[in-house]
């Protein structure tokens, strides 16, 4: 009876064994197309604006073309620079012509009219008397003392020392007190050619050389350390009036008055390397 129990037990183990142990087949999966990763956005460079073939070189040179119509740009010898404008940089040639225009300006005579006048009336230095020649050599030592001034300091100088002789207006957006204290600043400090603020080298170094080369003209009861000096002052002190000037005037009256400012519809474009 073991026996036969045996043998069936065997027989049950064999039949069964296929469905108890072998390993339950994988699902099929089917393959999902998922979306393609994005991108990384390109930026534009260089080249692509150099390189209209470029995939967004086109978008770069319309960007380009956008920007140089919309900017402002100062007038090329324009004396005072507005805030938001662009400022070309001038070589050594137009410094010379910065220099050259604001003397043969008719109203720059105003100045030389005045302070002669106040010297002959007082026959303060230079002195060359109180007669009517004596007026006539004072208008004369005036002018070219003036004209010195404005080669040394705008010109001569500045191109040496890469110095821009231009005056930037730091404009309504500060108060009339901050105003003041900047245009009185402008009679100590300068700019370079490429924008850093640094001592007004040129306005010192020149206006020395003018007075120094004033002895040459002025009469010798009027050579003397105490005369250079005064003039020397006296230079400084007309800047800072001129620059108080330069800040304040208001902005549609610059248009008109060329001894600030040369009309806006002489703008020129600037090119590359303005700021």
């Amino acid at each position: 009876m073991q026996s036969v129990f045996r043998v069936v037990c065997l027989a049950w183990v064999v039949v069964s064994s296929p469905f108890l142990f072998c390993e339950t087949p994988a699902p099929v999966r089917t393959k999902i197309d998922l979306p393609d990763a994005p991108q990384p956005a390109r930026t534009s460079t260089a080249s692509d604006a150099q390189n209209p073939k470029n995939g967004n070189g086109i978008g770069v040179l319309q960007g380009a073309a956008s920007a140089r119509t919309t900017a402002i740009y100062a007038p090329l010898y324009a004396r005072t620079i507005f805030p938001g404008e662009t400022a070309r940089r001038l070589d050594v040639r137009e410094k010379f012509i910065y220099s050259a225009r604001q003397m043969v300006e008719p109203i720059n005579l105003l100045p030389a009219l005045l302070s002669s006048g106040w010297s002959q009336y007082q026959n303060s230095d230079p002195r060359y008397g109180t007669d009517v020649d004596a007026f006539g050599q004072r208008v004369g030592a005036a002018i070219l003392r003036e004209d010195s001034d404005r080669l040394f300091t705008d010109a001569a100088f500045p191109a040496l020392l890469h110095e821009d002789p231009r005056y930037y207006r730091l404009g309504e957006s500060s108060t009339n007190v901050r105003r003041t204290e900047y245009a009185l600043d402008q009679v100590f400090l300068s700019r370079t050619d490429d924008g850093r603020v640094i001592p007004n080298y040129s306005g010192f170094l020149g206006r020395g050389v003018a007075v120094a080369l004033s002895f040459l003209y002025y009469p010798a009861a009027s050579r003397s350390g105490g005369v250079a000096l005064r003039e020397f002052g006296t230079s400084l002190g007309g800047l800072a009036a001129f620059d108080i000037l330069r800040e304040f005037v208001p902005r549609d009256v610059f248009s008109h008055l060329t001894i600030f400012r040369e009309p806006d519809s002489l703008a020129v474009p600037a090119e590359p390397g303005s700021r």
